[in-house]
């Protein structure tokens, strides 16, 4: 038992820190768990290793000869040979293909940085989605209960109306036409079947057909409040649409939160906390630092600046492979003495000859072609830069309208949100005071949560468009 109360205790001691987990957090996490990254570093780290073979000289060759039979010689018999021979290419030829390979790993590097920033930006994303949907439903489940209140108020004025009067106020006189409210000969009320009324405290009730119909043991309509009753059913319809958006909005939460958890590689089911407040987030800089940052930092606009640089040093290993390769070698002769002659002082020792060869590269189609080919492929670098560079800044352009019409957008609302707040409450003073104006208050509790719910989408959109700016601001810096 003491086990179990111990682990319950551990259990509870371990939630806060759960619930503590922030975006950060999150990041690092979502960071630390990417295949794609991992994946993107892993192509990193194999091109680093391709400099160490692309710059290193060509193996050198060694070669052993023997004969069969000796062949008869000046100096003696010669029976073999061992030659050792170094080839060296053109100078400055290994540099070049050593910068081309670091230029090209580099490239890799730009391309690991671009999955970073860009899986960071879709954790963002989703995460003020989250939050989104946690503060409407917040506010969805605030206005559920402020409707159930003004269910109870009018409530209470429709059982707290004297018998034969209508909550408090005078009731106008009633038409006799087809269209006014009539009763049948047992008492019961007509004109409400299936709900098709409307009507406003003090008002009238029309038929929506001339049916009666009962509504569950109530008293007539002229004899004891009616009118109030009715402003019931209208809270009452009003709260059963509330309610069904409160349980459709509720359910959305769980493919955000798969989402989520998939970008961070966690069981699809774990819990994600967003943020109690989400504040209006301003510009990361000013226009002109924002565009330089992007054209110094974007990791495109770097990964080609790199593949430029790529591109030249190979122009310049095509050239210079076109030059002659020098050899340098050792070549040891060995040799038996003659027996058949009369030999000097040398008769019968090994020989060392030093060997230089050259490549004679006299094919110049193949030098050519390669030399063509890294030009072009320079060509390629700088247009596709320019052309990422324009595409860069038409989706800044987007994203800073975006930006300016959320921030246009909160400001509107902010207006409009403290005028409606001004009209309920004296809305509401006069409903308690006449019992008037149930329909005005109705439509103005819908638009107040329209508002309300703008306004956190406002600043939603506003947080992620500065998200995405600061993604093609950030760089390997």
């Amino acid at each position: 038992m003491k086990k179990i109360l111990a682990f319950i205790g551990l259990l509870l001691g371990a939630m806060p820190l759960a619930q503590a987990q922030t975006l950060e957090e999150y990041l690092v996490e979502a960071g630390e768990n990417s295949p794609t990254l991992k994946a993107r570093y892993a192509e990193y780290q194999a091109a680093l290793q391709r400099a160490p073979q692309v710059g290193a000289l060509p193996d050198p060759e060694a070669s052993f000869e023997f004969f069969l039979q000796p062949m008869e010689r000046y100096m003696g018999k010669e029976v073999g040979g061992v030659s050792v021979m170094q080839m060296f290419p053109w100078f400055g030829t290994n540099k070049a293909a050593r910068d081309e390979a670091n230029y090209m790993a580099q490239m890799k590097f730009a391309s690991f940085i671009e999955a970073k920033i860009n899986l960071y930006h879709d954790v963002r994303t989703v995460w003020y989605q989250l939050y989104e949907n946690d503060q409407v439903s917040v506010l969805m489940d605030r206005e559920l209960e402020i409707m159930k209140a003004l269910e109870r108020m009018a409530l209470a004025r429709y059982t707290s109306a004297p018998a034969g009067g209508t909550s408090g106020t005078a009731t106008p006189p009633r038409s006799t036409t087809g269209s006014s409210a009539a009763t049948s000969s047992g008492g019961s009320m007509s004109g409400m079947g299936g709900m098709g009324t409307s009507g406003s405290s003090g008002g009238s009730v029309a038929s929506s057909g001339g049916g009666s119909a009962g509504m569950g043991g109530m008293s007539t309509m002229g004899s004891s409040g009616g009118s109030s009753m009715v402003d019931v059913m209208l809270i009452r319809l009003q709260l059963k649409e509330l309610e069904n958006q409160v349980k459709i909005h509720h359910e959305a939460r769980r493919p955000l939160q798969v989402q989520f958890n998939q970008l961070l590689r966690r069981r699809p089911s774990m819990t994600v906390l967003s943020a109690d407040t989400l504040l209006p987030a301003p510009l990361p800089a000013t226009l002109s630092l924002i565009e330089d940052s992007i054209r110094s930092n974007h990791p495109m606009l770097k990964m080609y600046e790199w593949d430029e640089k790529a591109r030249a040093s190979q122009l310049r290993m095509a050239q210079l492979m076109g030059r002659p390769m020098f050899g340098v070698g050792l070549n040891y002769m060995i040799f038996q003495p003659r027996t058949d002659v009369m030999m000097g002082e040398m008769a019968g020792e090994n020989m060392i000859m030093p060997m230089v060869s050259v490549t004679l590269p006299i094919y110049r189609k193949k030098y050519n072609a390669a030399r063509k080919e890294a030009e072009f492929s320079q060509q390629a670098a700088t247009y596709q830069k320019e052309a990422t560079e324009r595409e860069l800044f038409t989706e800044l352009e987007n994203l800073l309208y975006q930006y300016q019409s959320a921030v246009s957008r909160i400001n509107l609302l902010k207006d409009q949100i403290q005028l409606t707040e001004q009209a309920m409450r004296l809305l509401t003073t006069n409903y308690a005071v006449s019992g008037t104006g149930i329909d005005e208050i109705l439509r103005q509790r819908q638009s107040l949560l329209s508002y309300r719910q703008q306004q956190v989408q406002a600043i939603t959109n506003q947080n992620i468009a500065v998200s995405a700016i600061n993604r093609m601001m950030q760089g390997d810096n």
